[in-house]
C-alpha cells in the first residue's frame, strides 16, 4: 500500500512534535528529581539541626549540674573550714606560729648538765651543757646551748656554774643578747672549787631565747667551767604560766 505524499508529511510532522514533548518530558523529570533531591537534603539537614539542639540542651544541663555539684562541695569546704577552725580554737593553743595541744603549755621545761671541764671559753661563747635529764617540748637545744621558748609565756631559769682550782669564769645569762643577770664563779686564788648559781623570771614570746655565755666584762680570768655530770653545772626552766 502505497500513502500519498501529503500523509508522509503530516505523519513526519506529527513524528517530530512528539519527539519535542519527549525531550521535554525528560527535561520535567530530571528537575523535579533534583528538587526530591534537595527535599531530602534540607530534611536532613533539619534533622541534624535537631539533633545539634538536643545536644547543646544536653550540655547545658550537664553544665548547670556541674555548678551545682561545684556549689555544693564548697558549701562542704566552708562548713569543713568552719569545724577545724573551732577545733583548732577548742582543742589547740596557738602562740605565734607555733601550735601546742591544750593543757599541755605547763609541761614545757628543760633540766641539762656539764659532763665536762671546758677550758678557755672565747667571750660571749655560749656553755653548750651536754647531758639532757628533761626537755619537754624540746626547746632546749645541746648543739647551741640555747632555750627556745615554744610558747609565749613567764618562764622560771635556774642555773648552777662552777670552777676550780685556781681558774674562774665570768659569765651573763642572755635572753635574745639581752643580759638579765651577770655572775663570777671565780677560784682564781685558791686550790678549791668555786660555785656561784641563781634564778631568773621573765616574760618571753615564742621564739625567744636564753642562753648562759661568757661576759665581756673585763676580768683577768681564764673562764674555765668544770663539769661533772653530777650538777655542778647546769641549767634548768621551766614555763610557769
Amino acid at each position: 500500500m502505497f500513502l500519498s505524499f501529503g500523509v508522509c508529511i503530516a505523519l513526519e510532522m506529527v513524528l517530530f512534535v512528539f519527539a519535542n514533548d519527549s525531550s521535554q518530558i525528560d527535561e520535567t523529570t530530571a528537575i523535579l528529581q533534583k528538587f526530591k533531591n534537595l527535599e531530602e537534603e534540607v530534611s536532613m539537614l533539619k534533622q541534624r539541626e535537631l539533633k545539634t539542639s538536643e545536644e547543646i540542651s544536653m550540655l547545658k544541663q550537664r553544665e548547670l549540674k556541674t555548678l551545682e555539684e561545684v556549689s555544693m562541695l564548697k558549701q562542704m569546704l566552708n562548713s569543713c573550714q568552719g569545724g577545724w577552725n573551732e577545733f583548732s580554737k577548742s582543742k589547740l593553743g596557738i602562740r605565734r606560729g607555733r601550735l601546742v595541744p591544750e593543757g599541755r603549755q605547763s609541761q614545757i621545761a628543760f633540766h641539762v648538765h656539764l659532763t665536762h671541764n671546758i677550758n678557755n671559753l672565747g667571750v660571749h661563747q655560749a656553755i653548750e651543757f651536754d647531758y639532757v635529764l628533761l626537755n619537754e617540748g624540746n626547746g632546749y637545744s645541746v648543739y647551741t646551748g640555747h632555750f627556745v621558748a615554744p610558747v609565749s609565756g613567764l618562764y622560771v631559769f635556774a642555773w648552777t656554774i662552777s670552777s676550780g682550782d685556781y681558774t674562774c669564769i665570768v659569765y651573763d645569762v642572755v635572753k635574745n643578747n639581752e643580759i638579765l643577770v651577770h655572775f663570777i664563779s671565780d677560784a682564781a686564788d685558791h686550790n678549791d672549787w668555786a660555785v656561784s648559781s641563781g634564778t631568773a623570771v621573765t616574760r618571753m614570746n615564742s621564739g625567744d631565747r636564753v642562753w648562759i655565755r661568757v661576759s665581756d666584762i673585763h676580768v683577768p680570768c681564764s673562764h674555765t667551767v668544770y663539769g661533772a655530770g653530777l650538777g655542778t653545772s647546769s641549767f634548768a626552766g621551766y614555763l610557769l604560766n
